[in-house]
């Protein structure tokens, strides 16, 4: 595909540019802070000085040609020949300004929140925040070389993204709406500490009934036992799951067509455990495996890396990051349990628990680790373009569907 080529020439520039731009003073930086309505501009000359202090442009055609004209004066002031932009990504609205940047032969990187964020108190040591101090922060992270790579994905690949970042968003409602029935309605009906009366059980949608288990004894017929406001609140929540279930449905169907016309996608549901709709979000998600150059920058997206907090005589213990894309550690972990279901995955999954005996979370973080592996089979299926060999991962079958 074109686009995957021509992403994988910007993975090549990327890395050029991370090695050097703590060296190199012959480019011009333009620190970008994004903004729903206007951009701020904050342009340098790579460790020598700065350029323009702060420009204020519209988020409109004409003030990226403003932009691009002031960053064009720059240029002959200062002789840079290479133009690179730092930006935070904000929502999308900084998707327009890079797409013109991208197309006028800027080079185009993105800034971590989270490190803009610590960076930007060391700037004069205050704690404010304004959109002309954030962008010379951006600046600043651009002379440092603390930059991440800015993927335009196009085609299927693009399309496959929306799909799934609606999917996220339908399964967060889920998530809510379940929370509302634990902390909120389910209390109201009865103790939670023993199964509610079938009398009033029955009273109860369909889809609330499948979160209750039935009590024992004979079921009961529903017969208006709760009272109306209860009963109204009972069926606006059965409603709402219905309808967000149904989306659920609906999106994870337009997956499969999407994620059928990549070439990884038949690879990925050779492996245990993996489903088409994980397929599609892992492809969704980890975009193109040749981005990464080493299993370990592929771990952090999924923040199952290990760390521990040490200092002094203190060592705390060891944990995953929980940090990169969570959707993505959210598929690896069910590909993990349609995994155990599997004979070779089920001998894995008790090896890795008996390890950990004592331990009251030990099936948990068994596995959270089988998801782990699973990333790396992953990684080696996706890589070698060859489908996914049992007898080299430790005998894990797959099951017949």
């Amino acid at each position: 595909m074109s686009t995957m080529q021509a992403n994988v020439q910007r993975v090549k520039r990327f890395r050029e540019l991370k090695a050097t731009l703590r060296t190199n003073r012959s480019r011009l930086l333009v620190g970008l802070d994004i903004a729903q309505a206007e951009h701020v501009a904050h342009l340098r000359h790579a460790h020598t000085r700065v350029v323009v202090p702060t420009l204020t442009i519209p988020n409109s055609t004409r003030g990226f040609a403003t932009l691009w004209a002031r960053i064009q004066q720059a240029q002959r002031a200062t002789g840079c020949r290479e133009v690179v932009c730092g930006l935070e990504p904000t929502g999308t609205y900084h998707q327009a300004v890079a797409s013109f940047l991208e197309a006028q032969g800027a080079d185009v990187l993105l800034l971590s929140t989270s490190v803009a964020y610590w960076n930007r108190r060391t700037q004069d040591g205050t704690w404010d925040k304004n959109d002309r101090k954030d962008a010379a922060n951006c600046a600043d992270l651009l002379e440092q070389g603390k930059v991440l790579f800015y993927s335009q994905p196009e085609g299927p690949l693009a399309e496959l993204r929306r799909l799934v970042k609606c999917l996220r968003r339908a399964r967060g409602e889920l998530a809510a709406c379940k929370g509302r029935w634990r902390t909120t309605l389910r209390p109201a009906l009865g103790p939670m500490g023993e199964p509610l009366p079938n009398r009033l059980r029955a009273e109860l949608p369909a889809v609330l009934q499948a979160w209750e288990p039935a009590a024992p004894g004979r079921p009961a017929v529903a017969k208006g036992r709760l009272l109306p406001g209860l009963a109204t609140a009972c069926a606006d929540l059965g409603a709402q799951v219905t309808a967000v279930q149904a989306r659920l449905t609906t999106l994870e169907q337009a997956l499969t067509p999407l994620a059928e016309q990549l070439p990884a996608y038949p690879l990925l549901q050779t492996i245990p455990g993996v489903g088409p709709t994980v397929a599609a979000i892992l492809l969704a998600e980890i975009g193109d495996v040749a981005w990464f150059t080493k299993f370990s920058q592929l771990r952090k997206l999924a923040g199952l890396d290990i760390l521990r907090v040490q200092t002094g005589k203190f060592a705390g213990q060891w944990r995953i990051s929980k940090c990169g894309r969570g959707l993505l550690r959210w598929a690896l972990y069910q590909a993990a349990r349609g995994c155990a279901r599997t004979a070779g995955g089920r001998a894995r999954l008790a090896a890795l628990t008996a390890k950990r005996q004592g331990d009251r979370y030990a099936g948990l973080k068994a596995t959270v680790e089988l998801a782990a592996k699973l990333l790396r089979v992953v990684w080696g299926v996706w890589r070698s373009g060859t489908p996914y060999d049992p007898t080299r991962a430790g005998g894990l079958q797959r099951q017949a569907r």
